[in-house]
Parts: C-alpha cells; sequence; structure tokens
C-alpha cells in the first residue's frame, strides 16, 4: 500500500507530463473500445435484417422441400398437394402456446387486378390476420388499420399502399370502393411498408381480411405463409422451426412442406467477415497503444534519472533490488492503468455516438473492457520493465553522489 500511495504521488506530482505520456494509451483503448461496439453493434444489426427485420419476425413458408434442405436438389417436377388445408383459427391458437412466441399470424398473397370503374391496377394481394398485418413494417398514411372487429364481423374492407392508390385516380379516397375479382371492397387505409430502415416497398400491394380470401379466390391449393415473432431474436429461429414442425404434422405428406430459409451459410460469412474487420482495425488501434508504451517507458527513464538520489538513499538504508524494482514496476502500470481507464470510458461515449449515429444496437462486453485493463497492465510491465531494471542495478554509492 505505502508503494501504491508513493507511485500515486509520483504520478500527480507531474500532471502534464503524465497525462501527455498517457494519451497514446488512452487513444488506443478508446479505439478499441468503440470499434468493439461498432463491430458487434453492426453485427446484431445485419443479423437483425436477415434473421428477423426490425421486430423479431420470421416468416415460415411452405414450399419445395429443396428450399429449406441444403442436401437436396431444387426439383422441377416437384408437386403440390391438390387440396391444401386452410390453417384454421385453432391451429393458430395452438401454435401460440410454443414457449417464447410473443405473436403469430397467417397470410395468403396472389398476384391479381384490381379495377375502379375502367381502371384497372395490378397488385399483390393478401388476406391476412390482424397480428400478421400489423407484424409487417407498415406506416399508416391515411385512415385505419384492418382492426379485430373488421376480422370477427368479416367486413369486405381493404387497406392498400401508397404506391397503388397512386395507380388509381385522384377521386378514390378513403370510403371509396374499389373490386377485387368482382367482389367490392370499401377502402378504409393508406400506409407505406418499409423493406429496412432506409428502403420503403416500391410494389403496389394491398390487404384484406383474413376470412375474405375464400370470397375473392376460389382455389384450394393455396401456399399460406406464416409470420412468427418472438421477444428475443436468438430464440426466432428455433420458435419458427417448431411452428413449421407443427404446422407439417396436420398437411399431407407432399414435395412441399413448411419450412424457414437457411441464413447458416450468410450468418456464418458475415460473423467471418466482421471478425476480419475487427482485427485489422484493432491492429490499427494497437499501434497507438505500441506508441503509448514506449511513452511510458521513456517517462520512466527520465524518473529514474530524477531520483538517483533518492534511490540511493533507499539502497544505503538497505533497501534490495527486488524492492526498487517493484517500486518502478508498480509506477508504469499505474500510469498505463490510469490512461486505460479514462480510454474505456472515452470509448464507450464514443462508440455510443457513433452507434446512435448509424442506428445500429448498442452493445458493450465486458470482456473487451476487462480485456482492455489487463493488456494496460501488461504494456506497464513490458515498458516499464527496462527502466525498474536500471533502477535496481544503481550504485548506491555512485547514486548518492549524483547531482
Amino acid at each position: 500500500m505505502e508503494m501504491l500511495l508513493i507511485s500515486i504521488r509520483s504520478v500527480f506530482a507531474h500532471k502534464m507530463r503524465s497525462i501527455l505520456t498517457m494519451l497514446g494509451v488512452i487513444i488506443g483503448i478508446a479505439a478499441i473500445i468503440s470499434i468493439f461496439s461498432i463491430i458487434e453493434g453492426n453485427t446484431a444489426n445485419m443479423k437483425q435484417q436477415l434473421l428477423g427485420g426490425t421486430n423479431n419476425t420470421m416468416e415460415v413458408l411452405y414450399d419445395q422441400i429443396s428450399r429449406f434442405d441444403k442436401g437436396k436438389a431444387s426439383n422441377s417436377q416437384a408437386k403440390k398437394p391438390l387440396y391444401i388445408p386452410e390453417i384454421s383459427k385453432e391451429s393458430i391458437k395452438e401454435l401460440k402456446a410454443i414457449n417464447h412466441i410473443k405473436s403469430i399470424g397467417v397470410g395468403y398473397a396472389v398476384n391479381k387486378a384490381t379495377f375502379y370503374k375502367n381502371k384497372t391496377i395490378y397488385g399483390k394481394f393478401s388476406a391476412a390476420t390482424s397480428s400478421y398485418i400489423s407484424m409487417k413494417n407498415l406506416k399508416l398514411l391515411e385512415g385505419h388499420m384492418i382492426s379485430d372487429e373488421d376480422q370477427k364481423q368479416r367486413k369486405q374492407v381493404i387497406i392498400i399502399n401508397e404506391e397503388m392508390k397512386k395507380q388509381l385516380p385522384e377521386e378514390v379516397q378513403i370510403g371509396s370502393y374499389i373490386e377485387i375479382n368482382g367482389v367490392p371492397f370499401q377502402l378504409i387505409g393508406i400506409y407505406k411498408e418499409k423493406m429496412n430502415d432506409q428502403v420503403y416497398n416500391s410494389e403496389k400491394t394491398a390487404f384484406v381480411p383474413y376470412d375474405q380470401w375464400n370470397n375473392i379466390f376460389e382455389t384450394i391449393d393455396n401456399q399460406p405463409t406464416v409470420l412468427v415473432q418472438t421477444q428475443n431474436i436468438n430464440d426466432l429461429q428455433l420458435v419458427a422451426t417448431k411452428v413449421a414442425q407443427t404446422l407439417n404434422k396436420d398437411f399431407p405428406k407432399s414435395d412441399y412442406v413448411f419450412g424457414i430459409e437457411n441464413f447458416d451459410k450468410y450468418t456464418q460469412q458475415m460473423e467471418e467477415f466482421n471478425k476480419s474487420n475487427f482485427y485489422l482495425l484493432a491492429g490499427i488501434a494497437s499501434i497507438s497503444l505500441l506508441v503509448g508504451g514506449i511513452g511510458v517507458m521513456n517517462i520512466m527513464l527520465v524518473s529514474v534519472t530524477e531520483r538517483t538520489r533518492e534511490i540511493g538513499v533507499k539502497k544505503a538504508l538497505g533497501a534490495r533490488r527486488a524492492l526498487i524494482l517493484q517500486q518502478f514496476l508498480v509506477e508504469s502500470v499505474l500510469l498505463t492503468l490510469i490512461g486505460g481507464v479514462i480510454g474505456i470510458i472515452t470509448g464507450i461515449i464514443a462508440g455510443w455516438v457513433i452507434i446512435m449515429i448509424l442506428g445500429y444496437p448498442y452493445i458493450v462486453s465486458v470482456l473487451a473492457i476487462l480485456g482492455s485493463l489487463a493488456f494496460c497492465c501488461l504494456i506497464g510491465i513490458i515498458f516499464g520493465l527496462l527502466p525498474a531494471i536500471k533502477a535496481s542495478k544503481l550504485n548506491p554509492i555512485e547514486a548518492l553522489r549524483f547531482e
């Protein structure tokens, strides 16, 4: 403790010199911490976009087995069952009981034409549950969304996106009727659909209540899409897989099954890319630490020269080499450790500011912080060793005569 107090007094006796000495360590550690936050935030953002969009959702699709099984080649002769059962509301309730599910919705989609008087517009029409619609990235511009009450009463209502609205005559407003396959629907809402945080969908799309599907289309082999949402993105893939397995039990055996896109290849490439970026940027930041370490060694050599008489007195009073060596090593480690703590705080703040600008999730790793502190101690020992050895080897008689 006495040695630590002596080291603290020595560091604070020359404040400006100590700050300038620590500057390289501060910059290096701050750069590493902020780089780590940016890389981790970017990884989390890419994973979120790839797996769960912006709201932890994933589509469970009904398609060829080859689409979900890496080991099977695509089969151009693959056939759907002649009859594909409808996913009933009872089945949806059963799926909701799966652990970690926050919400689940079902939709059917088809490309069809809509009519208003003599105007014909082609687009993608979906009959979906309210939960399915709410999980989509829809930004309401006018009117209101399809409610649970609209679903229960099986109202013939429709919401369309801005792209479809642009193609219809200006007289078409909220409350107007448009026709799909001979069935009139009242327009109750206009929306924009986000593909990601920056880009909006430019397709012409529309939604009608789930139970209206059979009123519009009389086919019996429609391919449903199930949308699954979880609280935690890490549960999403597992939960979506369980949903697919549950649905497959109730559907006829064929070349078509429920499944999720295989993202293993993409996530692996993404992790490798981010890892290589981290090594590259961390390597560049480490140069600052190397420079900082050289600065610490330089200032400790100056300190040894300044305190030669002090060392001589201590040796004359019986201080051994190990004690002198330890004193200067403690001072060197303390110098780098203080710089490391300031660097960590600076790095956390800088990382947060950059992450907020980029719009990524903010992640600070405790392991990175502890690793940085350990690295600072290592730098202090390595670069403080030479000055400490020099101090411990001083001849007490020569040291006392030093001016």
